[in-house]
């Protein structure tokens, strides 16, 4: 998650915005104030969202592949039942399992990933 995060754009990971009230450029009539950022409210990181984006639709994929295995795997356990191989579908039937769990932990942080952009 640390990778998701950069310096904020704004304030360059400063957390204040300097601002010449003045607005001239001669050093000796400058009034500069330090005002908190409003992109990051301080916090100096803020969310690069094209490696947010990269990572959803890497997630995607996962996703998909996880179904075709799913998939896969109920197939196998209909044909070890026709074939009376019992212990061999209550195998496959684990693995059914351990996978519609990994399922779960995918798409709860894919919609994990869209909360932070949004």
């Amino acid at each position: 998650m640390k990778s998701l995060f950069m310096n904020c754009p704004e304030c360059d990971g400063a957390g204040y915005v300097t601002i010449d009230l003045n607005d001239t450029h001669i050093p000796y009539e400058q009034n500069p104030v330090d005002f908190t950022c409003m992109s990051c409210d301080g916090k100096c990181i803020a969310i690069d969202k094209d490696e947010v984006e990269e990572r959803i639709y890497q997630i995607d994929d996962m996703i998909e592949g996880m179904q075709t295995r799913m998939r896969l795997h109920s197939e196998f356990i209909m044909t070890a039942k026709k074939g009376l191989l019992h212990e061999l579908a209550e195998k496959y039937v684990y693995r059914l399992d351990t996978c519609s769990r990994a399922l779960g932990r995918l798409i709860n942080y894919k919609k994990k990933l869209h909360n932070l952009v949004e």
